[in-house]
């Protein structure tokens, strides 16, 4: 998924230039040559993340003893690998087995039909289907693909178009779901190995193509068990509240150490500078 993320990076870059085309087929010309170019950056971004993440999720995997370590340098399989070294989670109470397994397979249909997007981009890329689109008394416009042209001059292939927006509201909605469990997995899994902001290092993995460097920062953390440090932390907290009121805690009036109002995103330190969670619900979205 992050090799699609990435290609809006060289795209942002791109829209602050001032791209002219004189005729058709010179704005043809050059929309092929940004998308190559953003095709080509994009390629560069994500084999540099998956190197990054490979290395993570390897050093990681060997600790544990998995034997499939280099999944970490495979596409889609790298998610595979990280579902494994997660573990167990649950969605809104419900366990989750196999969440490694179900990001994958919804990372490999998402890919699929952003593939199948782009080359429909590349079939349209014809000058015979461009027109000048003019901006303004000055006579001054830009080109653009034309829906019109395109039905006039090949009508027999008029199923691309309505080919074009299925793909793209089936892609967007797979990316959603693709997204759901990607948050799932990495909740659970940085759970074990970030303990102190497992949300927000998820939000990061899901939502930004930043997964590889992420992993690699995380590869030497030892694996906790989240739901035994969350039941030490009340402990601590209890003992503290005791000592403090001498009634069993029950008069903490004044608030405790963890009335902080960012304590969803690592709560506050404890003595062995790590930082509190949520609650002890194994949910991904108890952070909320």
């Amino acid at each position: 998924m992050e090799f699609f993320d990435w290609i809006s990076v060289p795209q942002v870059v791109l829209s602050f230039l001032d791209i002219f085309a004189n005729s058709a087929e010179d704005a043809v010309s050059k929309s092929t040559m940004i998308m190559i170019i953003c095709l080509a950056s994009a390629a560069g971004l994500y084999l540099i993340g998956l190197l990054f993440g490979g290395f993570g999720l390897m050093t990681m995997a060997r600790r544990k003893g998995m034997k499939n370590w280099w999944l970490g340098f495979v596409p889609f399989g790298n998610t595979y690998l990280a579902g494994q070294l997660a573990g167990d989670t649950s969605v809104f109470g419900a366990k989750m087995k196999r969440s490694g397994l179900y990001a994958m397979l919804a990372e490999i249909v998402y890919v699929g039909l952003e593939v199948a997007l782009l080359v429909v981009s590349f079939l349209l890329l014809n000058a015979d289907f461009y027109e000048f689109v003019t901006v303004g008394d000055a006579g001054d416009g830009y080109w653009q693909f034309s829906n019109a042209l395109f039905m006039a001059k090949s009508p027999e292939f008029a199923w691309i178009l309505t080919l074009n927006t299925v793909l793209e509201v089936i892609a967007y909605l797979s990316r959603f779901v693709a997204l759901f469990f990607f948050f799932v997995m990495f909740t659970a899994f940085f759970r074990k190995y970030f303990i102190r902001s497992p949300f927000l290092m998820a939000f990061l993995c899901s939502f930004l193509p930043v997964r590889g460097f992420v992993l690699f920062a995380v590869r030497n953390n030892t694996p906790v068990d989240y739901n035994a440090y969350m039941r030490r932390r009340m402990e601590e907290m209890q003992r503290s509240r005791q000592q403090q009121y001498g009634d069993g805690g029950q008069g903490n009036y004044g608030g405790s150490a963890d009335d902080s109002p960012f304590s969803d995103f690592g709560g506050s330190p404890n003595p062995n500078g790590t930082s509190s969670g949520g609650g002890s619900d194994d949910s991904p979205f108890s952070d909320f």
